[in-house]
């Protein structure tokens, strides 16, 4: 089967996140489509510039395993994920207040902020959220308390922080990416796949380039309209398509009032020329 970053069909998309056993990783997978996230924007993500040795032919250099040899490498950025008290619990939604957006400004990556929500409406892994977000609520006022008996000011707690087995945060990441991007790959389907799905459907449904631009985070409104044109292309042919049907049914009738019209006057015209035929004809 194969595997591109295409849109999942509405109908397999919430099936595919159900199915997902482990509740952090579904979230996790919820969270990259409700919030039209890249994968690296809600996990702790450190981003190198990497350069690679090459040789005279310009031809990159392996080692004995094939792997390119890393001539350099220089940290540009690392953003921790989503602060969870930057996350908002209501009644029948929850609200994101500074998700981590990448951004390239002059060449150089650097991370950016936009807010998102979910709604219970409609969404069959809300509560996998809920109870996922409550239970970092319940770690964090813990700590929160052991931090004001000390007389230290409290942690940070993240929504996605790397565990006991990771070296670091790029460990983490690409553990925790690679986990999803087996899950998704058994569909045929890619990891930014779901994000591209909520672009697609949001485009879809509103219409709103400026909608599509928020929601996604994209710095200029032509990367968002790509999402847009194919409502208004589709729009378009409906459109179209009831001309169609419109000039069919109006002309059905007409037509035929049209044609005995012609009909009709084609008939004077050739009685009045056979009048002026013969006319002529007794005068000559």
């Amino acid at each position: 089967m194969t595997t591109k970053t295409r849109a999942i069909p509405e109908q397999d998309l919430f099936p595919l996140l159900q199915s997902i056993k482990n509740t952090q990783l579904k979230v996790y997978a919820s969270l990259l489509y409700w919030l039209a996230a890249r994968a690296g924007e809600l996990l702790p993500y450190e981003h190198y510039q990497t350069k690679y040795k090459r040789d005279k032919k310009n031809q990159l250099i392996r080692d004995k395993k094939g792997h390119c040899i890393v001539e350099s490498r220089i940290k540009l950025f690392t953003s921790p994920g989503i602060p969870f008290s930057t996350i908002q619990v209501k009644d029948n939604y929850i609200e994101f207040l500074q998700v981590p957006v990448f951004k390239t400004k002059k060449g150089i990556k650097e991370t950016d902020y936009k807010t998102g929500l979910i709604s219970k409406n409609k969404n069959p892994v809300y509560e996998d959220i809920l109870n996922y977000v409550l239970k970092k609520k319940k770690i964090q006022e813990a700590k929160n308390k052991a931090a004001e008996n000390s007389g230290s000011p409290p942690d940070t707690i993240y929504l996605f922080s790397k565990g006991v087995e990771d070296k670091d945060s790029e460990h983490f990441f690409w553990r925790f990416k690679k986990r999803l991007d087996r899950v998704m790959w058994k569909k045929g389907f890619t990891t930014h796949s779901l994000r591209k799905s909520r672009l697609t459907k949001a485009g879809n449904s509103s219409g709103d380039v400026f909608f599509v631009k928020d929601i996604s985070g994209h710095k200029s409104i032509g990367m968002a309209s790509e999402y847009v044109a194919k409502k208004r292309l589709l729009d378009n042919m409906k459109k179209y398509e009831g001309f169609k049907e419109w000039i069919k049914k109006k002309l059905g009738r007409e037509l035929v009032i049209m044609i005995s019209f012609l009909l009709w006057l084609g008939t004077i015209l050739l009685v009045l020329f056979l009048l002026i035929y013969f006319i002529n004809k007794n005068i000559l």
